[in-house]
């Protein structure tokens, strides 16, 4: 099954709307080498960052996320994955 990552997510939408690494750290204040990193994997992205990275790229933290996409991959009926409380 295939993965939700973030990062690609974060990455590709950059790319789609013409943003360089440089343009998006420097709007976080960070950087373009420290992003670089982040976008990466190498470092954990910091959470406190999402909000700014979804106001700056105009995602909503749920496009960002994927959420839609989990829910349905996860958590669909007759999905074991998703029935861990009882």
């Amino acid at each position: 099954m295939e993965s939700i990552n973030f990062r690609d997510k974060m990455k590709e939408q950059r790319k789609l709307k013409g943003v360089t690494q440089a343009e998006l750290a420097e709007n976080l204040g960070i950087g373009q080498d420290l992003y670089s990193r982040y976008e990466n994997g190498k470092l954990n992205f910091p959470v406190v960052l999402i909000p700014e990275v979804c106001f700056f790229l105009d995602l909503t933290p749920n496009e960002l996320f994927e959420y839609d996409r989990y829910v349905r991959l996860y958590h669909a009926p007759g999905s074991k994955k998703g029935n861990r409380r009882k």
